[in-house]
């Protein structure tokens, strides 16, 4: 099972009101829908299109980015059709594929928000590394 395409179909991003005082970013993702994909790759092939939505909160009311698209699975026909069957039990993911699918709009999603709230002014979404000084110890030399 491999993910062969990724691809945004909407982005918005919106700062509401300056940046003051504590802040709080939630994040939510939201999959919408999984359909089964014609690719034409082949006999015992498969492929399924999962549609998601990204949504970055800043509160209390600052700044909104919402980021909607679509991800692309290529996997044998037998895991295709317990992927379909799982969704179609109850809009529920296979949980090797939830994790696989989760990380890859976490680390594309991410991305884009990032750049989002350069442009806007805006916290980062997700946390920096930092730099800590610390104090050098002067190394104490013995006199004989």
């Amino acid at each position: 099972m491999n993910i062969v395409g990724f691809n945004f179909s909407k982005l918005s991003a919106e700062r509401k009101k300056a940046v003051v005082g504590q802040v709080n970013i939630k994040n939510n993702i939201t999959i919408n829908d999984v359909k089964q994909a014609k690719l034409g790759m082949g006999v015992g092939q498969g492929a399924v299109s999962i549609k998601f939505v990204f949504v970055n909160e800043y509160e209390p009311d600052m700044a909104l980015m919402k980021m909607e698209g679509e991800i692309l699975i290529l996997s044998e026909e037998k895991q295709t059709k317990a992927i379909m069957k799982k969704w179609k039990e109850g809009n529920k993911m296979l949980p090797e594929v939830g994790q696989m699918v989760m990380n890859q709009i976490l680390n594309r999603c991410n991305i884009q928000a990032l750049l989002f709230s350069k442009d806007l002014n805006l916290p980062s979404p997700v946390p920096m590394p930092r730099v800590k000084a610390q104090e050098q110890k002067k190394a104490k030399k013995k006199k004989k």
